[in-house]
């Protein structure tokens, strides 16, 4: 102080400095400007005012901040232009373009005063923020992923990610339980916060949930009520996104808006507009599984019935045949048999007269061998001791030998017996004897 007094400058105290940078920042800035900012917090009084803390950041971290405020005539006006262009109330979180005076008040500081707002900014900046978390998707092959997945044929059990007193939940279970055809649908809630600044966050708990439980259903549904496009700025959150592609069972969702698409949408199985429609389409899929059996039902009756007429007239067809061809046969076969038959009687015969021819020649060569006609041609028998006798060596001198002839027998005893040879040789010497 003494070396400040010592070169004659005189101190100012703090609302005489603030009242200097005051007229400074006036003289400097008199004009409003329009200013590109991130709302950090919103606070609204009880007199209408509404207060704002805003920021910019870079690489996540706050670069700038600062203060705004918006005063309850003014406050009426920008709401419901933002509200109207957005059907969404300024929140943290937002990115807003805002046309701002500068002011400095000796008590409170430097602040904004808005003036007006751009709504079509904050739009854009949720758009070009939607496009950049779609391209990583897209880069990371996780738009198509869930969509690979096979969707049951009857999805019956259903689980579902809503909020338990969004008119879009009471609208999904009452169209899909009161549906016409009486089909019976299996759904349990796990209930979630569907809009908001926890709503992501809460949406990934309760998929996490049904996860651990995925045995247990067919197909994961996630549905809520209409609103502004603002609302649904966590369904275009990369890590829900993320969390749905990569999802083990197919993802049907139903936002419950009609002119945009979600991220989520994107990465789901199946998307629809509203949860009437999620209804109607697992009503639809039941239903066109009830017809394709139906008409596999009725195609395999007709061709039943056509398989069974088919084989009825073949087989009276066939009847006909055989019992035309049964009296062909029989008529040939008796044609046959009457061939045979008199084939058989003209063989009989034959056979009858040979076997009589042999039977005769038979009895001829019988008669010729009978002992008595065989006796009459000059024939003996001659018995030694009641044995027919063949060979003379086995006589001896007075040996009785008996022979049959024709006509008589002679009794004799035996001088000598010869052996044929001695007996021809003599023979023959008496013949030779004779001659000379």
């Amino acid at each position: 102080m003494e070396d400040l007094f010592s070169n004659n400058k005189t101190p100012f105290s703090l609302f005489e400095l603030n009242n200097i940078i005051k007229n400074a920042i006036s003289d400097a800035l008199p004009d409003t400007y329009w200013v590109m900012a991130e709302i950090a917090d919103t606070k609204l009084n009880q007199k209408g005012h509404c207060y704002l803390e805003l920021v910019e950041k870079e690489d996540n971290k706050t670069v700038a901040q600062a203060k705004a405020n918006i005063w309850a005539y003014e406050y009426r006006k920008l709401s419901l232009k933002f509200q109207t262009a957005t059907n969404e109330s300024l929140k943290p979180g937002m990115k807003v373009l805002l046309l701002a005076a500068v002011n400095f008040h000796e008590v409170y500081g430097l602040s904004l005063n808005v003036r007006d707002i751009d709504p079509a900014y904050t739009m854009g900046e949720m758009a070009l923020k939607k496009r950049e978390v779609i391209e990583r998707l897209r880069k990371e092959g996780l738009i198509g992923l869930n969509k690979s997945l096979s969707l049951p044929i009857v999805p019956q059990k259903i689980a579902v990610i809503s909020s338990p007193t969004a008119a879009g939940y009471g609208d999904f279970f009452g169209q899909l339980d009161n549906n016409p055809y009486g089909y019976k649908f299996i759904h349990v809630l796990f209930p979630a916060l569907m809009q908001g600044a926890g709503a992501e966050q809460s949406i990934i708990s309760a998929l996490k949930n049904v996860g651990q439980k995925k045995d247990r259903f067919d197909v994961l549904v996630i549905i809520r009520g209409g609103g502004s496009v603002i609302d649904l700025d966590c369904f275009d959150s990369y890590n829900l996104a993320l969390q749905i592609a990569k999802f083990p069972m197919p993802v049907i969702t139903g936002i419950g808006h009609e002119k945009d698409d979600t991220v989520v949408d994107m990465t789901a199985h199946t998307k629809m507009k509203t949860p009437t429609a999620v209804a109607e389409f697992l009503i639809s899929g039941l239903r066109s599984f009830e017809e394709t059996v139906i008409g596999i039902q009725n195609r395999v009756v007709k061709h039943t019935e056509r398989f069974i007429r088919d084989e009825n007239y073949g087989l009276t067809v066939l009847a006909q045949r055989l019992s035309f061809i049964s009296i062909q046969l029989t008529a040939s076969l008796n044609t046959k048999i009457d061939g045979i038959e008199k084939v058989l009687r003209i063989n009989v015969r034959q056979f009858i007269q040979k076997a009589g021819s042999r039977l005769d020649n038979f009895e001829k060569v019988v008669r010729l061998l009978d002992p008595v006609n065989v006796l009459q041609r000059g024939y003996s028998i001659t018995q030694h001791k009641g044995k027919i006798l063949k060979d003379a060596s086995l006589l001896c001198k007075g040996d009785v030998i008996v022979t049959s002839l024709f006509k008589g027998i002679i009794s004799s005893v035996v001088e000598n017996t010869k052996e044929a040879e001695e007996y021809e040789q003599e023979q023959a010497v008496d013949l030779f004897s004779g001659i000379d």
